[in-house]
């Protein structure tokens, strides 16, 4: 039996990785075997670590397979490459216990990703002159004014629905359905005032129905992924980093970022474009992602499909009577009032509109959103002022080459 027929039949008695129940771990012993153990070469390597990914659960992309290889190939420990070769020992024998050994000192040498303040401050200072003036300058849709609804309404299709919330532990008070003209760009304003915690969506768009949650023992819930349709969307934010160096890091990323926003508090979100074919696929791709934000400052714990973030446009931390949770009522077809000879009078009197009950609170803000992000830095994009002078330069220019 060689080399390669003995690898082979020593991954088979590996278990597989499963995600969420140690699958890095398991996959990098894989690899450590491989390279450690039976000193095979990369594309060797490469090859068997495939045919036993097959079976993992999600089954890891061919890059992240030839990451762990790679990282598999630091020499750690004291036992030399080939160790595995002779006799083809079996998981569990006492060469097995000390390929444990060398994996556990690979994982302390690779540590795991954290903040670093340092890395976010050298980075943010490859920039200069990024606030959130900057950020709402290149924006290719003005941020300024703009309604809850709308903005919404620019991230997701008609058709869709987006659970909105304005109580964090609720299953979402509210479910936006996007479609086309029903509803409206108002049809979220009475959120904008009377939250005193804020309000927040759902990233990716659901359902807006119940269904058995198998995580949480069956109970029913309409903002777990059993409730998601598209994997659009992967929310960024920081509550340990300056939000100014944050913003200056964000703006540099080669990601599609749709938006970003103010929290109302400390903190500054961002929505990327992901556009996941599926759940497996949207964690492969944030597993990706992880590291490098974690270390610029990102909440890894808020990198979930299922995140709540906050809805621009929206005030948080206001004083003022309590907030009345009850459907509002829609005005029916009828006169509000007659005129003298009983004609009816279908338009209400010009009123001055009473003084707003809420005072304080810091906004939700929209500083940044493009419904079609491409990737490209955002610090490398024209400003929105330059772009729309641009048609009116150029007509400027035919008609001066013409009056030539």
């Amino acid at each position: 039996m060689d080399t390669l027929d003995r690898a082979r039949r020593y991954l088979a008695r590996l278990p597989v990785a499963v995600s969420g129940q140690g699958g890095h771990k398991a996959t990098f012993r894989a690899a450590c075997a491989l390279v450690q153990g039976f000193a095979l070469a990369e594309t060797d390597a490469l090859s068997l670590l495939q045919e036993w990914n097959s079976s993992c659960q999600p089954p890891w992309s061919e890059n992240d397979l030839r990451h762990k290889l790679a990282s598999a190939m630091a020499p750690t420990g004291n036992r030399a490459r080939g160790h595995l070769i002779k006799g083809g020992q079996k998981p569990g024998s006492k060469s097995e216990a000390r390929v444990k050994r060398v994996i556990v000192s690979a994982r302390v040498e690779r540590e795991k990703p954290k903040f670093r303040e340092e890395t976010l401050k050298r980075i943010a200072a490859l920039v200069t002159g990024v606030d959130e003036q900057f950020v709402k300058d290149h924006s290719p849709l003005s941020p300024e004014c703009r309604t809850p609804a709308w903005f919404l309404m620019q991230l997701y299709r008609p058709g869709e629905s987006v659970l909105v919330f304005d109580d964090f532990k609720s299953q979402g008070r509210h479910v936006c359905h996007l479609d086309d003209q029903q509803g409206g760009a108002d049809c979220l304003d009475h959120l904008v005032n009377g939250c005193r915690d804020g309000v927040w969506f759902l990233c990716n768009p659901v359902d807006g129905k119940f269904h058995p949650n198998p995580r949480l023992g069956g109970k029913h819930s309409r903002r777990s992924e059993e409730s998601v349709t598209s994997w659009r969307y992967l929310v960024l934010e920081s509550d340990v980093a300056e939000p100014a160096h944050w913003l200056a890091a964000l703006v540099q990323m080669p990601l599609r970022i749709a938006a970003i926003y103010t929290s109302g508090g400390h903190s500054i979100h961002a929505l990327v474009r992901l556009d996941a074919t599926s759940k497996a696929d949207w964690d492969a791709r944030a597993r990706r992602l992880k590291p490098l934000m974690t270390v610029l400052g990102a909440d890894p714990a808020a990198i979930t499909a299922v995140r709540l973030t906050r809805l621009p446009g929206c005030f948080r931390g206001q004083d003022g009577p309590p907030k009345d949770h009850r459907a509002i009522k829609r005005p029916v077809d009828e006169p509000l009032r007659f005129d003298g000879r009983g004609d009816p009078i279908w338009l209400p009197e010009t009123v001055v509109a009473p003084a707003s009950p809420w005072t304080g609170g810091n906004l939700q803000e929209l500083l940044y959103l493009n419904p079609n992000p491409d990737g490209q830095p955002i610090c490398q994009k024209p400003a929105r002022l330059e772009i729309q002078a641009r048609p009116v330069a150029k007509v400027r220019a035919d008609h001066m080459d013409t009056a030539a």
